[in-house]
């Protein structure tokens, strides 16, 4: 059986989920405008808002609600039917309890839960950077990752724990609940903010390797040699041509990022450690554009000049 748990740090109560609300009004509004003036000949505009409730760790309800302009009851029904239809989710509902009168989907169990993650997953907008499930034998004891692995989303109240290889980042208030953890191991390649450290247990030793658990080297090592790199004033390393972007550092924090003229390339998890919704303006130069760039989620705008 599976649950859904929360992935930022297990707090109870409501939250709304503004960088998922600005990816889906970003990612997925435009087209259903499209749809419902294509199927009802009128314009509208809408404003989505994603929220979601906790109850011991455990998420007991996730909400997509939408406010449209000159909410008339003609014009919520047919905007009902719409959401139905393109997102193919049965179970939007007409809300007039507020002031302001809506059309939202609420999940309260496990199967409409999944259905309304699967929705927004099919239109690019991911919810593991709040949600994921995960196995209800879990315990206390037991670390949780993201489904794809890439994050460790719950460390355990162990004495020494190693965070598997291949994990990338370290979700906010992973070890909140960890007073008997003294030591933790980073595998290599992980990225991990020193200054986060004021988040964990005090006098907690971190161990950050450069090889395998097991002691033996990269096997990328023998055959690559790593390339040299420029970076410029906002911490973004390119290739020493300008025309590959391949990473930004740590102290990367901005909203917003232009990559200059003549760039080609943006390789893959390039602002995986950026701490922010990002919105990159690219060239339209850039020709390749490599997976999971974003690591906060981000919106890229392609300059016309």
């Amino acid at each position: 059986m599976k649950k859904i748990i929360s992935t930022k740090g297990l707090l109870d109560g409501r939250h709304d989920a503004p960088w998922t609300t600005e990816a889906i009004h970003d990612r997925v509004d435009f087209k259903l405008v499209v749809c419902y003036r294509q199927d009802y000949g009128g314009d509208i505009q809408v404003c989505p808002q994603l929220s979601y409730e906790l109850l011991n760790g455990e998420v007991t309800l996730i909400e997509l609600s939408y406010t449209i302009d000159n909410p008339t009851p003609e014009r919520l029904k047919l905007f009902r039917e719409e959401c139905e239809n393109f997102y193919e989710l049965y179970g939007f509902v007409v809300d007039t309890t507020n002031s302001t009168p809506r059309v939202c989907f609420r999940a309260t169990d496990l199967y409409d839960m999944a259905s309304l993650i699967h929705a927004l997953d099919y239109q690019s907008v991911n919810l593991e950077s709040i949600m994921c499930p995960v196995d209800a034998s879990l315990t206390e004891k037991d670390a949780i990752y993201s489904p794809s692995g890439s994050y460790i989303l719950q460390i355990p109240d162990v004495e020494h724990y190693a965070i598997k290889e291949g994990t990338f980042c370290i979700s906010p208030m992973a070890a909140r609940h960890c007073s008997n953890l003294q030591k933790l191991d980073i595998p290599m390649y992980m990225m991990f903010d020193e200054n986060t450290l004021k988040e964990y247990p005090k006098g907690l030793m971190i161990k950050k390797w450069d090889t395998h658990y097991d002691g033996t080297p990269d096997e990328d090592d023998y055959d690559v040699e790593e390339e040299p790199y420029i970076v410029d004033n906002m911490g973004v390393a390119y290739s020493e041509d300008g025309k590959v972007l391949k990473f930004c550092r740590y102290t990367f924090d901005a909203d917003h990022y232009e990559v200059p003229d003549g760039v080609e390339e943006i390789e893959e998890f390039a602002f995986l450690s950026c701490r922010n919704y990002l919105e990159l303006s690219i060239p339209r130069s850039v020709r390749k554009i490599g997976d999971t760039i974003f690591g906060k989620g981000g919106i890229i705008v392609v300059r016309d000049k």
